[in-house]
């Protein structure tokens, strides 16, 4: 068989220092990768994600992006989706003077924003293609969730729910910053108490101030126990968040501290806009920085 090479690159997301936020490899040219390659190419990187850019199936969109993990395909992610517009913006392959790009993906077609510093890309950010929405039932008790994290009762507040914009995640509210720091899941409780529940992602939550929240991520994956930036849980976090936030016309907007217990700290950008009392719109975003440009032999 014939071998071919397709370039790469790897980004840090959702940081603008490398070795912080969340590591992604794109190919920026997936043409001719069956499914198959794509995910034997995202197990060799075997970060939590990697994405493969393709032509749009309507040509008034940028790019159709397939996101895997190292061992599925994902509808939507966050953090893949604003590290391959800016790994494309940086790039050249989306022209200078373009700010607004649409990708398509599998919960549908997802904007995003380039924001420019010179030739700099500085900052980009998603909006997301499907409004929060309660997947679920009631949360599991207090008591359950601290025996899935590893914490105490007391430590677990009341208000957990599920949310989610396209994946599912577990919103549950801790007591502070050092109950945060605790939290280790015991996957065997995890997987018992929610066998039959919509996710077993876990995304326990602290405030750090008025505007600003510190956030982990724990999902379950065969070999990543915890993401140090997760823009699709922070999308689904905007369900929760506008739920407890004065009502209002507004524009609510959140600093998201995440990663920071892992050594990859990562800062993200959450904007929620209200009309008619409801959530109208979503956005998720941050910086990057490239680490890596090479080629593979497929």
């Amino acid at each position: 068989m014939t071998e071919r090479s397709f370039k790469f690159v790897t980004c840090d997301v959702f940081t603008d220092r490398r070795f912080g936020g969340n590591p992604l490899a794109v190919l920026p040219d997936a043409r001719g990768l069956s499914d198959e390659q794509m995910q034997l190419i995202a197990r060799e990187f075997n970060f939590s994600e990697t994405t493969f850019v393709l032509p749009p199936d309507d040509p008034r969109n940028t790019a159709r992006v397939r996101i895997f993990t190292p061992v599925r395909e994902l509808p939507f992610a966050g953090h893949p989706t604003v590290g391959t517009a800016f790994v494309l913006a940086t790039l050249g392959t989306i022209a200078r003077e373009t700010r607004d790009i649409v990708f398509e993906e599998g919960v549908g077609p997802v904007p995003v924003r380039i924001e420019r510093a010179g030739e700099r890309v500085t900052r980009c950010t998603l909006t997301v293609a499907q409004l929060p929405k309660q997947p679920a039932a009631a949360a599991p008790s207090r008591e359950a969730l601290a025996s899935m994290l590893s914490l105490e009762q007391k430590d677990v507040l009341e208000g957990a729910e599920c949310w989610s914009c396209g994946l599912p995640f577990l919103v549950v509210p801790v007591a502070d910053l050092a109950a945060l720091a605790r939290c280790v899941p015991n996957d065997a409780i995890v997987r018992r108490a929610l066998a039959d529940y919509a996710t077993q992602a876990l995304y326990p939550v602290a405030r750090e101030a008025a505007e600003t929240w510190r956030v982990r991520s724990f999902v379950p994956h065969q070999t990543i126990v915890e993401d140090p930036a997760t823009g699709s849980a922070a999308a689904a976090f905007a369900g929760w968040l506008a739920g407890r936030a004065p009502r209002g016309e507004s524009t609510l907007r959140y600093r998201l501290n995440q990663g920071v217990e892992m050594g990859r700290p990562s800062e993200l950008a959450l904007d929620i806009d209200r009309a008619g009392g409801q959530v109208s719109a979503v956005r998720v975003g941050g910086a990057a920085v490239i680490v890596t440009e090479g080629s593979m032999q497929v």
